[in-house]
C-alpha cells in the first residue's frame, strides 16, 4: 500500500505533492534571486538564530555540546559566530542519531532519509516537511535560470519507479514531463529511449551523468542524433571531465550541473554560462575547510531542518579553494568546481594521492567499453570493473591498464581488470566513477 502511495505521489506536480511549504519556497526563492549578497546573509543570519535556540532548547545533542564549549544561544548570531562550534562528522551522527532528533516535534512530522553507503556503512537520519520541498523549489529555479518557459518540455532519465512496472517510460501531459527510468536498461530499451527522446524533442533533458554517459556512447556507436534540447541538467553524482566531454558532444547541448547531498546542508548550482557553481545560500550555510593542495572540503549548516538539525556537518565532498564572481552577475558567491568526495580519491603505497580527474582519462576513447568503475580494494590493489557492449579485446584491456598504471605512477600497486556485465548500483540506485574503501586519513 506505501508502495502504490508512494508511486500515486509521484505523479503529482510539487505543488499539489508538497502543498503550501513548497509554495512558500518558491515565493521565497523568486524575491530572493533579486536580492543582494548582504541581503543574503542576512536571511541566512536570522534563520542560524532561530535554528540555534531551537537546537539549544529541543536537541539534547546540540546542548551538550554548547554547554562542554561554554557557549549560550547569544553567541551564535553571525555566520563567522559557526566557528565557535566543533564539526558535526558522519560518524557522530551515527553513534548519537537520538540525541540529534528534537524533541518537540512529533514522529508524525518526520519523514526518513538516508545516504546510499556506497563508499562506507549507510547514514540514516530524519528530515522535517519543509526540507524536500526547498529541494524541488531549488531544481525549479535551476531550470528558470536556464531559460526554462511555461509550456517547455522536460525528459527526465533517471532510475525512478513507475507506476506500471512492466514499462520504463511514461508521458504526464499536465506537466509537459516525460519520465523514463534507467533501471535494467539493455540495448533494445536503450533504442526505444533515444526514438521516444527524437519524438518527445525535450527542451531540456534532466539525468544523472551516468545514465546519460551510456546513452550517448549507445547514440555514437549506433549513429543516432536527436534534436539538440536547450540544455542538459545533471546532478546527484560527480560530473568527470570524460563524461562531459562525451555527452555535450552527442547531445550537441550544454551540461548545467546541481550540486547537493541527501543530507540538504549545502546546495550550489551553475547558471546558464556553465562556469562556476553558485551557492544556494537559502538553502544553507556554506564553509570551505582546507583540506590540502589548493583543495577544500565543503562543510554546510543545513537551515531549514528542524527535526534533526545537521551544523557545521563535514560533508567530506572537495571543491577548490576559496570563492569567485561568475559573469551572470548573481549575488549568489561562486566555487569553481567541485572535485569529488575523499573517498574518490586513490592512495598508492608510496603515498601520493591521485585525483578522480585524472583517472578518468583512460576511459575517453576505449570504444568497446560502455561504462567503467574503478575501486581502491586496499593499499595495494586497485580493481577496474569494466562493463563491455559485446567483449573487451586484449588490446583494448592492455591499453586501459597502461594508461591507469601511468596515471597512478606506482611499482608497488596491483592493477585488476574484471569484465562484468553491469556496473551494479548503490542502494539509492547511482554509479559512482571511483570507490575506495579505504580511509584516507590511515595512510596520510
Amino acid at each position: 500500500m506505501l508502495k502504490w502511495a508512494q508511486l500515486v505521489a509521484n505523479r503529482l506536480p510539487p505543488s499539489l505533492r508538497y502543498g503550501q511549504p513548497y509554495r512558500d519556497a518558491v515565493s521565497l526563492l523568486r524575491e530572493s534571486d533579486t536580492w543582494n549578497e548582504r541581503t543574503l546573509v542576512a536571511y541566512q543570519e536570522k534563520r542560524l538564530r532561530i535554528l540555534v535556540n531551537h537546537c539549544y532548547a529541543n536537541v539534547p545533542y546540540y546542548r551538550e555540546v554548547f554547554r562542554q564549549n561554554g557557549l549560550a544561544p547569544r553567541d551564535i548570531n553571525t555566520v563567522d559566530d559557526l566557528r565557535k562550534l566543533p564539526f558535526l562528522t558522519k560518524e557522530i551522527v551515527r553513534t548519537r542519531k537520538k540525541d540529534l532528533i528534537a524533541t518537540n516535534i512529533s514522529f508524525l512530522n518526520r519523514e526518513d532519509a538516508y545516504t546510499s553507503g556506497s563508499t562506507g556503512a549507510p547514514l540514516d537520519f530524519y528530515m522535517d516537511r519543509t526540507t524536500r520541498p526547498m529541494e524541488r523549489a531549488l531544481a525549479r529555479r535551476h531550470l528558470s535560470w536556464l531559460g526554462y518557459k511555461k509550456g517547455d518540455r522536460v525528459a527526465v532519465c533517471k532510475v525512478v519507479p513507475l507506476a506500471d512496472p512492466k514499462r520504463f517510460y511514461q508521458y504526464f501531459r499536465s506537466s509537459g514531463e516525460l519520465r523514463i527510468s534507467f533501471r535494467d536498461m539493455d540495448e533494445p530499451r536503450i533504442a526505444k529511449m533515444v526514438d521516444l527522446l527524437e519524438q518527445f524533442k525535450p527542451a531540456f533533458i534532466s539525468a544523472w551523468p551516468s545514465s546519460l554517459y551510456i546513452l550517448a556512447r549507445w547514440m555514437e556507436r549506433n549513429k543516432r542524433t536527436i534534436q539538440p534540447p536547450k540544455f542538459l541538467v545533471t546532478g546527484s553524482e560527480n560530473m568527470y571531465p570524460h563524461i562531459t566531454e562525451q555527452i555535450e558532444k552527442v547531445f550537441k547541448a550544454p551540461v548545467s550541473d546541481f550540486y547537493g547531498q541527501e543530507e540538504s546542508v549545502a546546495s550550489a548550482m551553475q547558471c546558464s554560462l556553465c562556469r562556476g557553481y553558485h551557492i544556494q545560500m537559502e538553502m544553507g550555510i556554506v564553509e570551505l575547510l582546507p583540506y590540502r593542495e589548493g583543495m577544500s572540503e565543503i562543510v554546510g549548516t543545513g537551515l531549514h531542518n528542524m527535526v534533526m538539525p545537521f551544523l557545521r556537518y563535514r560533508t567530506t565532498d572537495l571543491g577548490p579553494d576559496g570563492y569567485s564572481a561568475c559573469p551572470c552577475g548573481r549575488s549568489h558567491p561562486t566555487i569553481s568546481g567541485i572535485i569529488g568526495r575523499e573517498t574518490d580519491f586513490i592512495v598508492t603505497p608510496e603515498k601520493n594521492i591521485v585525483s578522480p580527474l585524472l583517472l578518468n582519462h583512460p576511459f575517453h576513447h576505449l570504444e568497446e567499453i560502455r561504462e567503467g568503475q574503478i575501486i581502491q580494494e586496499d593499499i595495494r590493489t586497485l580493481k577496474i570493473r569494466i562493463a563491455p557492449w559485446e567483449r573487451i579485446s586484449e588490446n583494448t584491456r592492455e591499453q586501459l591498464r597502461n594508461e591507469i598504471e601511468g596515471c597512478l605512477a606506482s611499482s608497488a600497486m596491483r592493477v585488476i581488470i574484471e569484465e562484468v556485465e553491469d556496473i551494479p548500483r548503490t542502494i539509492s540506485c547511482k554509479k559512482p566513477f571511483v570507490i575506495s574503501r579505504i580511509r584516507l586519513e590511515d595512510y596520510l
